[in-house]
């Protein structure tokens, strides 16, 4: 299951990188679905989520003072 779960990883960063370039971090997060977390400049992630916002099920901006900003996916 782990590796099944890291392929995925993969694979979303990969397609990621292809369409948007340069990307600082992405985490997969322990849950049962597959949820991720993009780390990048504010100008990538709000490019992101303007092209994913009706394509996944849930998106969220997370840009807090002092803070990483990054997207949060549920796709």
């Amino acid at each position: 299951m782990e590796k099944e779960k890291q392929n995925l990883a993969n694979e979303i960063l990969s397609d990621i990188k292809r369409d948007y370039g340069d990307v600082e971090k992405f985490i997969m997060e322990d849950e049962d679905g597959p949820v991720f977390c993009i780390y990048a400049d504010d100008d990538l992630l709000w490019k992101i989520f303007e092209d994913w916002m009706d394509e996944v099920s849930s998106i969220e901006f997370n840009a807090g003072v002092n803070e990483e900003h990054y997207l949060r996916v549920i796709p």
